[in-house]
């Protein structure tokens, strides 16, 4: 695995047919691993990477407005809520609702390098991914869960609303600071 976890930034042009996503369109992002690091290949919906089985992680975003004012992103309120939704019993079976959250908001939390991902794992056919939180000193095992589509879609407008308006109820206290001392710009 390539020790440069950075993540790549979001390209405004499709990777297969070169065309030029317009301002709020949904498109695909495949990520892959490479010697130097991690490539990022943005694809229009209709497009699709011939190389689609061998990608890291899949999702699917969308062109934000130039005139849009940035979204502030509370890295310890996400870390916190994060940590709450650790199993603390690896043998229960875990709810996969709950497991496939886990799992995007971990893709979240390294994409804004709150997390570090170290390797990933395959025991009893289930692959995790080990993340670590250098700021926290702590480590993290993330099942990964597979996804269609329609789950990845629904998960993600999920993730929108929670960001966009956190519960009231959500008693996040701060476990510990994840980085969170400036709001770092990233594309």
């Amino acid at each position: 695995m390539s020790t440069d976890w950075r993540m790549p930034s979001r390209s405004n042009t499709c990777s297969a047919c070169g065309r030029e996503f317009e301002i709020d369109e949904t498109f695909s992002v495949a990520l892959f691993e490479t010697r130097e690091g991690y490539e990022r290949r943005d694809t229009c919906l209709n497009c699709t990477p011939v190389e689609l089985d061998e990608a890291v992680a899949r999702w699917r975003t969308r062109r934000p407005s130039p005139r849009q004012p940035r979204q502030t992103f509370d890295r310890e309120a996400i870390y916190t809520f994060f940590c709450r939704l650790t199993p603390e019993d690896d043998t229960a079976t875990p709810d996969p609702a709950r497991l496939q959250f886990r799992f995007v908001l971990a893709l979240l939390l390294w994409r804004k390098k709150v997390l570090r991902l170290d390797e990933s794992v395959v025991e009893d056919g289930r692959e995790h991914w080990l993340f670590a939180a250098p700021h926290a000193d702590a480590n993290f095992r993330v099942e990964r869960p597979e996804f269609d589509d329609e789950q990845l879609e629904q998960l993600s407008r999920q993730l929108e609303q929670f960001l966009a308006e956190p519960p009231a109820d959500l008693n996040i206290v701060p476990a510990g600071p994840p980085g969170a001392e400036e709001e770092r710009r990233d594309e």
